[in-house]
C-alpha cells in the first residue's frame, strides 16, 4: 500500500493496514468539530507494531520551521514576524497533542462503530491498538516523527540536524512516557526500512 502525504510517498508491506489518518471521514466530519482535534498523519498496524507516523516535510521552508525544531516552544520568539503562530507549537509539543487526540478518535470512532459506517472503517486500528501483545511487549507502538529538511542550511551553527532530531525525540519520548511505546524522529537518510519505505 502506498500513501502520500506531504510530496512524500510511503510504502508499506502487504501485511500492513494503513490509512492516511486525517483524511478519513470520521476525523474530518465528526472529531473535528472539537476545536482543539488534531490528528497523526498515518496510522499502519501490523502483527509486530502499531505506527503512528506525523510527517513535515520542510524542504523550502526550512527558516520558517526552524524554531519548531526547539523543544517546549522555547524558541517561539525567533518565528519569522510576519508568521502567524498562534496555534502552531514546536514539534514535540504538536506530535504529542496529534498522539494523545488520535487516541481519543479512534476510541470515539469504536464507540460509534456500530451505528456510524463511517466511524467502522477505524475499528480495526481500535483492535490493533489493543492487542494484548503490547502490554506484554510482543508487539511494539511506535511514535514516529518523519522530518525532512535541509535546516543546517538556513544557518544554523550551534546544532546539527542531528541534534535537533535526538532532542526532539527525547522531548516527545519525556510527554508520552505514560504511553508503552517507542519514539523515532527520523528523515530520508536515517530511517530503516524495515516498516516501510519512503520516496
Amino acid at each position: 500500500m502506498v500513501i502520500e502525504e506531504s510530496d512524500l510517498k510511503f510504502l508499506f508491506p502487504s501485511e500492513v493496514c494503513a490509512v492516511k489518518f486525517d483524511d478519513c471521514e470520521f476525523y474530518r466530519k465528526e472529531f473535528n468539530k472539537l476545536l482543539s482535534a488534531k490528528g497523526v498523519d498515518i496510522l499502519a498496524d501490523s502483527k509486530e507494531v502499531f505506527q503512528f507516523i506525523e510527517v513535515k516535510n520542510c524542504s523550502g521552508h526550512e527558516g520558517e520551521n526552524l524554531w519548531r525544531t526547539s523543544v517546549n516552544n522555547s524558541r517561539i520568539h525567533s518565528a519569522p514576524r510576519d508568521l502567524d503562530v498562534s496555534n502552531r507549537d514546536s514539534l514535540d509539543i504538536e506530535v504529542t497533542k496529534k498522539v494523545v487526540s488520535t487516541i481519543a478518535c479512534l476510541a470515539g470512532a469504536w464507540t460509534k462503530s456500530g451505528k456510524m459506517e463511517k466511524a467502522a472503517e477505524l475499528r480495526k486500528f481500535w483492535f490493533g491498538l489493543n492487542d494484548s501483545k503490547i502490554p506484554a511487549d510482543k508487539k511494539k507502538i511506535l511514535v514516529i516523527l518523519f522530518l525532512e529538511g535541509n535546516f543546517e542550511a538556513s544557518g544554523v551553527k550551534s546544532r546539527s540536524k542531528k541534534m535537533m532530531m535526538s532532542r526532539l525525540q527525547n522531548s516527545i519520548r519525556r510527554k508520552l512516557a505514560w504511553l508503552n511505546c517507542q519514539v523515532f524522529v527520523v528523515d530520508s537518510n536515517t530511517y530503516k526500512e524495515r516498516y516501510f519505505q519512503v520516496s
